[in-house]
């Protein structure tokens, strides 16, 4: 049970964009069926579907993060010797922990001022949307600080 649990939060994003993936296709499939078949209305579903779809983004994106999948450019680093490539590395990371902190805190307090907003249709505060941002964008800064606190030591041990 215990490495159930364990594996299921070592995957928390995935299988959270994995739900709502489904979740978003459901809605879609029920409101193409609602619409066209029954004749009937259903404004509600492709609301939830949009939102949805920002927690299948951003915990997309931090799972990408997780596992290394984000583009990365490195024709020039690759000739390099080891050294270079490990301070290019670390610099690298250092630009993005910066710059992971500074759009989570942006996420962050976006999120607590639009808890008055609500939805259109559903009436759900948009900071349920937001909240996405901010955990996403907070967890790949958890996982980059990490990165980088792995580079430095292994950079330090490197060193004569």
């Amino acid at each position: 049970m215990r490495a159930i649990l364990r594996r299921g939060l070592a995957n928390f994003e995935e299988i959270g964009a994995g739900i709502g993936f489904l979740l978003i296709i459901g809605l879609v499939t029920f409101t193409i069926v609602n619409r066209y078949v029954l004749q009937r209305s259903g404004v509600w579903a492709p609301e939830l579907a949009v939102m949805i779809f920002a927690w299948v983004v951003f915990l997309g994106a931090s799972a990408a993060s997780k596992r290394d999948m984000h583009i990365s450019i490195d024709v020039l680093v690759r000739h390099l010797g080891p050294r270079a490539q490990a301070m290019i590395r670390i610099f690298g990371d250092v630009v993005l922990v910066l710059f992971l902190a500074y759009v989570t805190y942006l996420s962050v307090k976006i999120t607590i001022s639009s808890h008055s907003r609500v939805s259109p249709v559903l009436r759900i505060p948009f900071s349920y949307v937001y909240g996405s941002a901010a955990l996403g964008f907070g967890l790949m800064l958890i996982r980059r600080s990490i990165g980088l606190m792995q580079s430095l030591r292994e950079a330090r041990s490197q060193m004569p």
